[in-house]
C-alpha cells in the first residue's frame, strides 16, 4: 500500500482485510510519513518564511521599545506638571493664609466648576476643529491644560485621583487633542485650495501650542506646501497631466501669496495675519475665552478660582526677531527647490505625453491661471524680482518636450522612408514587376484621364501632383507613393506643431471683455516659438543629410544591402529631387508659419533643396559610371573591328548618294559623271548610337541633369572615336571603307562634340588624319565638299531620332542653318513637308511641320501707326545651308513663325 493512500483508509476493511502485524506495520509507516511532513513544514517555514520571523521578532522589539519610550515621555509629562504646580505657586491670592483655615465648601464648589469645565471642553474642542478653527481649539485646550494643573495645585495630586479620579480620566481625553490639532493643522497646511485667513489661523495655532518661532512657523509652511505640490505631482491617481501641472502652477502661486499675507502685510495692515491673530488674543485672559462657551456665566464668576479666571494663557513672543531678509533667504531656497523638483517630476510628468497636441492642452490649461491681483506688489514688498512660474520653470520643460517629440516624430518618418525605400528597391529588380522604374516607358507614354484636370482651382494654380506633370519630370507612381507617404507622417507633426505655435494666438475683439484676460500670461504663451522653430529646422536638416547618408551607404554603395546598384541610383536620384517639390510638410518644417499658404523665403529651405538637388546629380553621376559599361558592351555588339576586317561589305556601308559632277575635258566640252558620295552613317554605327539611345529614352532622357547626360554623350563620343582611331590604324581599310568610317566620324563629331570640348575634338582631328592617310588626295579633294555636305544634312535629319545624344542644340542649329533640302535651286519646294518621303535616297523622312492654309478668304486691311509701319523690303534673302546661316528655335521661334506663316496676310 503506498502512502498516498492513507487518508483513504477504512478502518472496519483494515481490520478486516489485514492482520494485527500488517495493521502494526501500517500504523508505523503512517507514523513514519507525519514525522517526515512535520520535518518538510519546518523546513519550508524555517527557509521560505525566515524574513517572516525576522519581521515578527523585529515587531516585538519595537513594540517594547516603544512601551519604554511613552513610558519616558509620561515621566516627561509629570515632571512638566511638577514644574507648572511651582508656576502656579506665584498666583495664589493669599499665600499667607492657613490651609487649614480655608473652607472646604468653596473648594468643593471650584473643583466642581473647574471638573465641569474639562467634561465640556472637549465638545467644543472638537466643534472648533471640525469648522477649522483651529487657534480657538488650541486656546481651549490650554485653558483645560491650565485648569488641569490648577486643580492638581489646589487639591493635591493623591487627594485628586482618590476623590476626584474624573479630572485624571477626563485630562487623559484632552491631552490627545494637542496631537489631534497638530495633525489637523499640517493638513490644512497641505490643502490645495486654502485661504490666507485659514492657514495664518494654523500657524497661530502651532504658536501656541509648541512655541514655534517666526523663522520655523515659515519654513513649517513652505515644507508642507513643498509636500502637498508633491503629492499632487507624484501620487498615482487618476488626474491627467495637464490637470496636475495645472495644480501645481496653482500651488506655486498661492504659496507666495500665503507668504506675503501670513508674514508680511495684509490690505491697510502693516504686518502679517499670524502677528494679527497672536496679537488679539495675547491679553486675552481665561475667563474671558470662557465667557464665549455655553457656559452658566454666574457660577463661574461665582465659583471659577481667581487663578485660573485672571491667568493670561496666550501671551508668546511676537515676531520681533524676523526680518524680510529672512523671507527672502527663505523663498530664495524654495525657489531653487522647485527648480529642481520640476527638471526631475514635471519631466517625468511631460515624458508620458507623446503629442505636441497634448502639451498644447497642457499650456493652454496652465496659462488660463489667473494671478492675484496685487502680484506685482507681492514682489515688490518682497524686495525680489517678479517670477512668473509658468515661464520661469514650466515653459522651458514643455519646450524641451516638444523639441524631444520632434525628434520622435522625425526619427519614426525617416524610419518608415527608410522601409518604404528598401520595400520599393527590392520589388523594382524584380524581373516580373509591373511597374519598374529603369524603364519609365509603362508611365511616360501612357494616356490618363487625369493627365489634365478638367477644372482649375480658385486661385488659378494647378495641382502638383497631377499626372502630366509627374510624366514631365519622371516622377513614377512608386516615387509619388513614397514622397506622400513621408509626407502624411510629416503632416501628423506639423498640424500638432502649427497649432501650438500659432492657432490659439488671437487678437482679442473690441466686445471682449480685456479686464477678465490674464495679459500677463497670454503674453508668454509663444515664448518659445522662435526656439521650436529653430529647433525645427536643425532637426529637419540633420534628417534629410540621414537620408541621405542612407542613399549613399545603404542603396548606390559599390555592394547595395538591397536592390541592384543602377536601378536604385535611378530611384534615389529621382527621390530625391522629387523630396524639394512633392513634400509640401517637408517644405513647412522650414517656412512654417502663422498664415496658411504663406510661403516665407527661408535661406536654411534654399539650402536643402540645392543640396537634395546636388545630392540626386551625384546619384545620377554614379548612375551614368554603371551605365558606361553598358555603352562598352553595345560598341564590343555593332562596331566591333571584325566588321571592317571581314565581314561583306553591304554590312557595313550604307546606300550612298549618287552625285553628277561636270568637268572640262580640255577642248571646249564639259563631261557630265556620276560618283557616290556618303550619304549616311554606317549601319553599325546607326545600330549603335540607337542602342544607347534606347537605353536613355527608358529613363526619360530630358528628366536627366545636363550634366549627367553631357557625361554620357561624351563618353559615347569617346568610344566611336577611339575605336575608329584604333581600328583605322590596325586595320586595312579600302578607300570606300576609308571614305565611309571619315563620314561617321565627322558625323558623331558634330552630333555629340561641343566646339568648348578640346580633348574630344583633338581625338576627332587625330581619328580623322588616321583615316585621310587611306584616302588619295585627289580623291578626298573631289569628294569632301560632297561629304561636309551630306555629314550636316545626315546630323539634321536624325536630330528627331538621335536629338538625346546631342549636348550643344543651339550651337548645332547655328552650324546647320536653316533647312533647305526640300528646295531645289529655282526655289520651289519639290514636295511639301506634310508628305511622308518615300524616295530611295531618303531613308529618314523629315519631321512633319506645319502647312500654309490656302489664302483664299477675304483681307481687312489694317492701318499701322506710323511709328509702327515697316518697309517691305524689295528683294527676299535666301537661306542655305552655309556654315554660318542661323534658325528660329525654342517656343518664340515658335510662335514667331505660327504668326507670320500661319496667321499672316501676305
Amino acid at each position: 500500500m503506498t502512502t498516498t493512500n492513507y487518508l483513504d483508509l477504512d478502518i472496519n476493511k483494515l481490520f478486516e482485510e489485514h492482520t494485527i502485524k500488517e495493521i502494526e506495520a501500517i500504523q508505523k509507516k503512517i507514523q513514519h510519513e507525519s514525522d517526515r511532513k512535520k520535518i518538510e513544514l519546518r523546513t519550508l517555514v524555517g527557509e521560505r518564511y525566515r524574513d517572516l520571523i525576522l519581521a515578527a521578532d523585529t515587531i516585538g522589539k519595537m513594540k517594547i521599545t516603544s512601551e519604554r519610550v511613552i513610558s519616558r515621555i509620561a515621566n516627561i509629562e509629570d515632571k512638566f506638571g511638577e514644574l507648572q504646580k511651582k508656576y502656579l505657586i506665584g498666583f495664589k491670592i493669599d499665600p499667607n493664609e492657613n490651609e487649614n483655615e480655608r473652607n472646604v465648601e468653596g473648594i468643593q464648589d471650584s473643583v466642581i466648576i473647574q471638573i465641569k469645565i474639562l467634561m465640556d471642553i472637549p465638545q467644543y474642542i472638537w466643534s472648533n476643529i471640525e469648522n477649522k478653527d483651529l487657534l480657538f481649539a488650541t486656546q481651549l485646550y490650554l485653558v483645560a491644560q491650565h485648569i488641569n494643573y490648577s486643580l492638581l495645585f489646589e487639591v493635591g495630586n493623591t487627594e485628586l485621583s482618590i476623590k476626584y479620579p474624573i479630572v485624571s480620566k477626563q485630562w487623559d481625553v484632552i491631552s490627545h487633542f494637542k496631537n489631534i490639532i497638530f495633525n489637523e493643522c499640517n493638513n490644512v497646511l497641505e490643502s490645495l485650495d486654502v485661504q490666507p485667513e485659514s492657514i495664518a489661523n494654523c500657524l497661530a495655532a502651532l504658536v501656541l501650542l509648541n512655541g514655534t518661532s517666526f523663522p520655523d512657523l515659515l519654513e513649517k509652511l513652505i515644507s508642507m506646501r513643498n509636500h502637498a505640490i508633491r503629492s499632487v505631482v507624484t501620487d498615482e491617481n487618476d488626474s491627467s497631466v495637464k490637470t496636475k501641472i495645472k495644480s501645481c502652477i496653482e500651488i506655486l502661486i498661492q504659496t507666495i501669496n500665503l507668504i506675503y499675507s501670513c508674514f508680511i502685510t495684509t490690505e491697510n495692515q502693516s504686518e502679517g495675519l499670524v502677528s494679527q491673530y497672536l496679537t488679539r488674543i495675547q491679553d486675552q485672559e481665561a475667563y474671558s475665552l470662557l465667557s464665549q462657551l455655553d457656559l452658566n456665566q454666574e457660577l463661574l464668576m461665582e465659583f471659577l478660582p481667581a487663578v485660573t479666571k485672571q491667568h493670561k494663557p496666550f501671551a508668546v513672543q511676537t515676531s520681533e526677531n524676523f526680518s524680510i531678509s529672512d523671507i527672502q533667504r527663505s523663498i530664495k531656497f524654495w525657489l531653487d527647490w522647485v527648480a529642481e523638483f520640476s527638471n526631475r517630476e514635471i519631466t517625468k510628468l511631460l515624458n508620458l505625453i507623446i503629442s505636441i497636441k497634448g502639451l498644447y492642452y497642457v499650456r493652454e490649461e496652465a496659462v488660463s491661471i489667473s494671478l492675484p491681483e496685487n502680484w506685482n506688489s507681492i514682489w515688490e514688498k518682497l524686495s525680489l524680482p517678479r517670477i512668473t512660474f509658468w515661464v520661469e520653470f514650466f515653459q522651458p520643460l514643455i519646450s524641451s518636450r516638444v523639441k524631444s517629440i520632434i525628434n520622435d516624430k522625425w526619427a519614426e518618418a525617416v524610419t518608415t522612408l527608410k522601409s518604404d525605400v528598401v520595400d520599393l528597391l527590392a520589388k523594382v529588380i524584380n524581373e516580373k514587376f509591373e511597374y519598374p522604374e529603369h524603364d519609365l516607358r509603362w508611365f511616360i507614354w501612357k494616356d490618363s484621364p487625369s493627365d489634365i484636370p478638367q477644372k482649375l482651382s480658385k486661385n488659378g494654380g494647378l495641382d502638383n501632383k497631377r499626372s502630366l506633370l509627374m510624366k514631365t519630370k519622371g516622377y513614377s507612381p512608386n516615387i509619388l507613393k513614397l514622397c506622400e507617404h513621408f509626407d502624411t507622417n510629416l503632416h501628423a507633426l506639423l498640424a500638432d506643431l502649427e497649432q501650438y505655435l500659432y492657432e490659439t494666438e488671437r487678437v482679442m475683439s473690441i466686445k471682449e471683455n480685456l479686464l477678465s484676460t490674464n495679459i500677463s500670461l497670454i503674453s508668454d504663451t509663444f515664448s518659445d516659438r522662435t526656439e521650436i522653430q529653430e529647433h525645427l529646422q536643425i532637426i529637419s536638416t540633420n534628417m534629410i543629410d540621414d537620408v541621405i547618408n542612407f542613399t549613399k551607404t545603404t542603396c548606390v554603395n559599390e555592394k547595395p544591402e538591397h536592390g541592384q546598384r543602377d536601378i536604385n541610383a535611378i530611384v534615389m536620384a529621382r527621390f530625391l529631387l522629387a523630396l524639394t517639390t512633392l513634400s509640401s510638410n517637408l517644405n513647412k518644417c522650414f517656412t512654417l508659419s502663422k498664415v496658411s499658404g504663406l510661403t516665407i523665403t527661408n535661406l536654411k529651405w534654399q539650402t536643402v533643396c540645392d543640396k537634395l538637388k546636388d545630392e540626386s546629380i551625384s546619384v545620377w553621376l554614379i548612375w551614368a559610371r554603371t551605365y558606361k559599361a553598358k555603352i562598352s558592351e553595345h560598341k564590343n555588339k555593332f562596331v566591333s573591328k571584325e566588321l571592317l576586317n571581314g565581314y561583306p561589305i553591304h554590312l557595313i556601308v550604307s546606300e550612298w548618294e549618287k552625285v553628277t559632277i561636270e568637268e572640262d575635258s580640255g577642248e571646249g566640252k564639259r563631261i557630265k559623271s556620276e560618283i557616290l558620295v556618303p550619304y549616311q552613317p554606317s549601319i553599325q554605327q546607326q545600330k549603335f548610337l540607337t542602342a544607347v539611345n534606347k537605353d536613355l529614352n527608358k529613363i526619360i532622357p530630358h528628366t536627366l541633369p545636363k550634366k549627367v547626360l553631357h557625361e554620357i554623350i561624351e563618353h559615347v563620343a569617346a568610344e566611336l572615336l577611339n575605336y575608329y582611331l584604333t581600328t583605322s590604324s590596325k586595320v586595312n581599310l579600302s578607300q570606300k571603307q576609308a571614305f565611309q568610317v571619315l563620314f561617321d566620324i565627322k558625323y558623331s563629331s558634330l552630333l555629340m562634340i561641343p566646339r568648348e570640348n578640346k580633348n574630344l575634338s583633338d581625338l576627332s582631328i587625330k581619328a580623322c588624319d588616321n583615316v585621310l592617310s587611306k584616302i588619295d588626295p585627289f580623291d578626298y579633294d573631289l569628294f569632301n565638299p560632297f561629304i561636309h555636305t551630306n555629314v550636316k544634312k545626315s546630323v539634321q535629319r536624325s536630330l528627331l531620332i538621335f536629338g538625346n545624344l546631342v549636348p550643344h542644340l543651339e550651337q548645332l542649329h547655328s552650324i546647320l542653318g536653316a533647312r533647305s533640302e526640300y528646295t531645289n535651286v529655282e526655289g520651289v519646294k519639290s514636295d511639301l513637308p506634310s508628305v511622308l518621303a518615300l524616295c530611295t535616297g531618303a531613308p529618314w523622312f523629315p519631321p512633319l511641320t506645319v502647312t500654309a492654309p490656302a489664302r483664299n478668304l477675304p483681307l481687312v486691311a489694317v492701318t499701322l501707326p506710323e511709328k509702327a509701319q515697316r518697309k517691305k523690303p524689295t528683294k527676299e534673302n535666301t537661306k542655305s545651308d552655309s556654315a554660318g546661316a542661323t534658325i528660329k528655335s525654342g517656343a518664340a521661334a515658335f510662335f514667331g513663325a505660327m504668326g507670320s506663316d500661319w496667321f499672316s496676310s501676305s
